[in-house]
Formats: structure tokens, sequence, C-alpha cells
């Protein structure tokens, strides 16, 4: 609530700027002097004035989830400037590979990418994006970005893009199943504790399991507990971090969520990622058959079109769920931070220990989209006009506030929900929670950021591949994770293992 009355104070001093501004006084035209052509003049038609960008052409890659939050402020920016902007969309399970690939050969097929925040370093070390400082005195709305989004765009104290998205993974629920009196008596018999929104997986997996098989919703057909991304190639390897992160971020030892910030040792397949991975294995029976093979946007469109008790994800379900073309359940949702455990393994003892609290250790995956200029960009003044268009205070707001944009809250200015309710869109209340949700996650002590390590993006496909082994039955999830962490392992050998240590300990604050 403190926050809250930041931001309104802080909106307040800026309207009365602009109002300021805008009941200044116009400065008097200077008088000009009119004078009359000869017999023999003819009158010289004045040109139009020449655009800042005439001719230029921005090749912009970008995600494919993303690409609506960039198109659709096209026309109007190559209208401005005369600029051309082609967008070329690049499938998510293939955008770092895409990237790295155009980047490493040098063949300069992009002027401005937009991927994930966690690659930054990355890219950054390897020369194949700019620092941009050189621009951002000309940039206004700063201070406006929230700090945990704008610790994501540094490297060596340069910045290296901006930011076009927040990203935080959390709980979806519905009201009509979760808030109904004759279910909440019914869930107590069964299980013995009062339904209301999971604060353990525990809870989560006891929901999901009650609200499978049966018509909760009234339109006739059985109904589903839950749904969320587990499909390969996608976003799960996200969706199953959330989880694992409850069990492995020890409250009170920074980054030792994904490895030994001492020796650089992969943990993904310590105890507590194998009990989250178990238990995301075993809620695939309270969703759809056809679950194990949805990808983030699959996951969204079904969510807000069906009937299913849970969900995890981003915020664009939240945004997607106003959609009145898109959407059935408008004014049917809640939120909740992504759920907790009691219990969290500690690496440094190689034990499980118990808390008399819930510990939450809500994840910021991918780390939200953000956007840089290539090193092999010809025309870089006019690649920052561009993705500063897509950032100014006005558009960002905008972005986030439409449907399927795949862009989510980052500003301060962006956490008022009475503006939410006057956008176009026309949120209803809910929207309190959604936002109040979203900041807690992102400023809850124990909140843990991507991997933000060079090579983060072949880090992550290297958990992918195991994960999917193990929810297809291939592979246990015990052999699966300890495959993973010894790809992870030679990975880092690879890149270099004093390096890596290094800038994994600087992402959090660690002496080298």
């Amino acid at each position: 609530m403190k926050k809250i009355k930041k931001i309104t104070l802080w909106l307040t001093v800026f309207t009365v700027g602009l109002l300021i501004a805008g009941c200044a006084q116009p400065s008097s035209p200077t008088p000009t002097t009119s004078v009359s052509p000869t017999a023999s003049a003819s009158p010289t038609p004045s040109a139009s004035p020449a655009k800042p960008f005439e001719g230029v052409n921005i090749t912009v890659a970008v995600g494919s989830f993303m690409s609506p939050g960039v198109k659709m402020f096209v026309p109007e920016w190559e209208a401005k400037t005369g600029g051309k902007i082609t967008v070329v969309e690049i499938p998510f399970g293939d955008l770092y590979s895409k990237l790295l690939t155009s980047f490493s050969s040098g063949a300069g097929t992009y002027d401005v990418a937009i991927y994930a925040a966690n690659w930054i370093p990355d890219f950054a070390e390897a020369g194949y994006i700019i620092s941009l400082e050189k621009y951002y005195p000309q940039k206004d709305n700063w201070d406006d970005v929230l700090p945990m989004m704008q610790k994501a765009m540094y490297v060596k104290g340069q910045r290296y893009s901006i930011p076009m998205d927040g990203d935080i993974i959390f709980g979806y629920y519905r009201k009509d199943a979760l808030e109904n009196p004759e279910y909440q008596a019914k869930f107590k018999e069964k299980y013995g504790y009062d339904l209301a929104p999971p604060k353990t997986w525990k809870e989560y997996h006891d929901i999901a399991e009650f609200f499978t098989g049966w018509d909760w919703s009234g339109d006739g057909k059985p109904d589903w507990g839950c749904l969320e991304a587990m499909g390969p190639h996608d976003v799960g390897p996200y969706i199953f971090l959330t989880r694992a992160a409850a069990y492995s971020a020890y409250p009170g030892k920074p980054g030792s969520f994904f490895f030994d910030p001492d020796t650089m040792k992969a943990q993904i397949a310590n105890p507590g990622f194998v009990k989250a991975l178990q238990d995301w294995i075993d809620i695939k029976k309270f969703g759809p058959p056809e679950m194990v093979t949805y990808g983030g946007g699959d996951m969204r469109g079904n969510f807000v079109a069906g009937n299913f008790a849970l969900g995890i994800d981003w915020a664009d379900v939240g945004i997607m769920s106003q959609d009145p073309e898109k959407s059935t359940i408008k004014g049917k949702i809640g939120y909740f931070l992504a759920p907790g455990s009691y219990d969290v393994y500690n690496y440094t003892t190689g034990k499980w220990d118990h808390f008399d609290d819930v510990q939450y250790a809500p994840y910021l995956g991918w780390g939200g989209w953000h956007a840089s200029i290539t090193s092999t960009c010809k025309h870089p003044d006019a690649a920052w006009d561009f993705i500063n268009f897509l950032d100014t205070t006005e558009n960002a707001f905008k972005a986030v506030t439409t449907p399927g944009t795949a862009r989510n809250p980052y500003r301060y200015s962006q956490f008022v929900p009475d503006r939410w309710k006057t956008s176009a869109v026309k949120y209803d209340d809910s929207v309190d929670q959604y936002l109040e949700v979203q900041k807690e996650g992102m400023t809850h002590p124990n909140a843990q950021y991507d991997l933000r390590i060079p090579k983060a993006g072949r880090y992550i496909d290297a958990l992918d591949k195991y994960l999917s082994q193990a929810i297809a039955g291939q592979m246990s999830p015990e052999d699966a994770l300890k495959a993973a962490a010894q790809e992870w392992d030679k990975i880092t050998q690879e890149v270099g293992l004093e390096s890596q240590k290094a800038v994994y300990r600087s992402n959090y604050g660690l002496t080298p």
C-alpha cells in the first residue's frame, strides 16, 4: 500500500508539471515582411520538410509472441520519420539459436533484436550488441522503470537495451470455482482445510485434483483442475523453474538457485529440483491430455476460453482474460503469488530445512523482453529512435494494457489500477489484485532473477531437452536432471569456469 501511495504521489507531481507546461503562453510569432514579387518572377513552391530517416530500413528480429507489441507502433513511426521497419518473427523456441547464428556469422541480418533480458550479458560480452549509454541522456522516462528491470540492462556498468516488458510468473484461479460455498464445503470435507488460492504447491495439487473431471462450471461438460505450458521447445523450462524455486532457492543465500556460487557446480539435480519435477509430472493428469504439448500461446488462449480452475503463467493471461473476443472468463479470474513451500533444500548442508511459515521464491523467468541495437547495424540512430518510440511512456502503457502483445508492466506508472480501468480495454476491478500480485513478486526479498550468464540460452535449452524426456516418461526425474546438470557443467567448462563464476556472482552482489 505504501508503494501505491508513492506511485500516486509521483503521478500527481508529474501531472501538475504537465498542466503547468500546457498552460504556458506560446511565444509571439516573429513578424515577417511581405515582399511583392516582380512581374518577371515566379513563386517558388515550398519544399516539404525532410523526414529524419527517409529511405532508411531497419530490420527487427523478435520472438513471435511479442511481435504484436512491436507491429502496433510501426505505421506511426514510419509516417513520422520516413523510415521503414521490417519485422522478422522468430518462433519462441528458436529465438536464441537464430540470433546467435546470425550474430556469430557476422551476417548483419538484423539491426535490432528483441529478446530475453537474461541473454544481455551473453550478447554484450561477445560484442554482438552495442552500448546505449550515448543515447540514454535523450531518454526522459528512465526513472519510471522498476529497479529490478533497470538492473537487467547493465553489463559492466553500461546499459545495452531498452526494456519493453516486465516478467514475473504467478498463479491464476477461477473465482467461480474456488469461491463457491458449496465447493468450499466439499473440499474441506475431503482435504481437511479451507479452499482458498494455494499458498504451497501441495495445496495447488489438491485443488487441481479436486476440480478435475466434473462440471464445476455448469456448462454441461467435465472441467479441468489446471492448465500449464508443458510442451517442449517453448516456455516449459520457465514454468518448471517457478516450481523448483520454491524448493531450492534458499532464503538468505543469494545465487544458490542455479549453481553453487562458490564452485559453479550446477544445482539443478539436487533434491529440491527433483521434487519439483515429480510434482510437475504428477499434475499432468489434472489437465487435458494435450497439455504436455502446449506452449505459452496455447496455454493462454485455452485458459481464457475454457474451464480450468488453476493456471501458471506470466501476466499475459490476465490481460487476455479481459478481451471480449477471446475470453469467456472476464470477471471470473483471480490471482496469487506463485506457491511456496514449508520445506526448502539447503545445498550447503545437503538437508531439507523446515520453516514455520511458507517460504516463497517468486521467479522472474525470461526477465522481460528487451530491445538492443546490433553491432552490425548501419543506422544506429534510426534504430535507437524506433526502439525508444516503442518505450515512450504513452506507447509503453498502451502496449502493456493491450491483449496479445506479450508486454507486461515494468514501469511505476503502469501499476496504478485506475489507469487500467479507464484504458481502451476498460479492465474490471480484479486489476487491483492483478497488479498487486506482480508488484509483490517483483519486490519480494527472495525474488529470483533468471539465469544471466554467457550462453544462458544453451543452459535453458539443455534443461528443456531433459525435462521433455521426463514428462514423456522416457527418463526418471532423477536421471533427467542428473543428465541436464552434467550438460550444464560441461557448458560452464567450455565457456570458462572462472569467468562464468565471476559474472554469476556479480549478478547477486557477491564478491569475485
